[in-house]
């Protein structure tokens, strides 16, 4: 048992009446101490929950980023264009199927530099991640540190997970399982890229949850993110018009919504994206990156478009989807991905 933890552990659980913010100096101590293991279950379950009832304040959750960003281990590509980590529920979904793999892929296609970050099994849902996806369309994944490092810097595609970036998180997974709720591990994984100097587009499930991101995000330096409410807290923005969207951009935070019809798009529910199984997952998407038009399609186009803004801000959304829609309809998108299925881009990455 960490007697130092024992300490932060009776400050952070005192009386109903005098639950509060944890100092930042405690948070970040904290956080050391659980991702070296000096901590004991008991104290992290406890720890972990109590922040949960309390609610984790931005200045929190940026402090208990800092000793998780410090242990990444980064990737390095050129720096032009930015990578945009992009970053949902790391636990997966169960109800609709993954349209923001797709929509990873047709961002890449069309000029970005796309690095999709998670982790399989993730408690509490451990539902279908964006791994399952990308297999589901014939693309390997995740793929370790030196070969996202690579394809990123070829083609501007990669998908890695804390296995490989953050094996100081990952050695919790177990641990989350026990306590069988989300917490701020829940939250700060979404806020930490391998990707130097990365970008952000984060999907979230409850609405206050894009003040407190976006302002952690401001605290922790991250000069452009896009912060989003997602279907099922995945990473993909919906196309219902009343959705939130959050945009950082050099310290200003700015919420809004975007109606579907300004861009030209079909409104789409949940509903409209229900999973009935991996083969009509795949078949859904591989129809709409071959131009199959529907809701399906437009939320692809819809989220490459918002990627790409992400990476260059200074475009208007607008001119960013026809970008994405250019690479979908001229076949570009599609043969990308056929790219990164064949053996052309297993020989460069193991020649190069």
């Amino acid at each position: 048992m960490s007697e130092e933890f024992r300490a932060i552990l009776k400050e952070r659980a005192r009386g109903p009446g005098h639950l509060g913010p944890l100092g930042p100096e405690l948070c970040e101590r904290a956080m050391e101490l659980i991702l070296a293991g000096e901590a004991t279950p008991a104290q992290v379950g406890g720890f972990l929950l109590v922040g949960r009832a309390v609610g984790d304040t931005p200045g929190e959750l940026a402090a208990y980023t800092r000793p998780m960003q410090a242990l990444v281990r980064e990737v390095e590509p050129p720096p032009s264009p930015p990578i945009v980590a992009v970053t949902g529920g790391f636990d997966g979904k169960t109800r609709t199927f993954n349209v923001g793999a797709a929509a990873s892929l047709v961002a890449a296609a069309a000029g970005g530099r796309v690095l999709l970050l998670g982790c399989e099994e993730t408690p509490p849902k451990v539902g279908r991640t964006v791994f399952n996806a990308l297999r589901n369309l014939g693309v390997p994944s995740p793929h370790p540190l030196e070969e996202a490092e690579r394809r990123l810097g070829e083609v501007g595609f990669a998908a890695t997970t804390t296995d490989y970036y953050l094996r100081e998180l990952h050695n919790l997974l177990q641990l989350r399982r026990e306590m069988a709720r989300r917490t701020a591990l829940n939250v700060v994984e979404k806020m930490v890229s391998p990707g130097r100097g990365s970008r952000f587009a984060i999907g979230i499930t409850h609405r206050p949850f894009l003040s407190t991101i976006s302002r952690a995000l401001v605290e922790l330096g991250v000069e452009h993110a896009l912060i989003f409410q997602a279907i099922e807290g995945s990473d993909e923005a919906p196309l219902d018009g009343n959705s939130m969207l959050v945009q950082v951009n050099k310290g200003k935070i700015e919420e809004f919504r975007i109606p579907p019809e300004s861009l030209g798009l079909l409104r789409a529910t949940k509903a409209d994206v229900s999973w009935k199984g991996e083969e009509e997952e795949a078949r859904r998407l591989l129809g709409a990156l071959a131009g199959d038009e529907g809701p399906v399609h437009d939320l692809i186009l819809y989220n490459a478009a918002l990627r790409l803004w992400v990476a260059d801000e200074t475009i208007p959304l607008e001119a960013h989807l026809e970008d994405a829609r250019a690479a979908l309809y001229s076949g570009v998108a599609l043969e990308f991905i056929d790219r990164l299925r064949g053996r052309v881009l297993v020989d460069t990455l193991t020649c190069g």
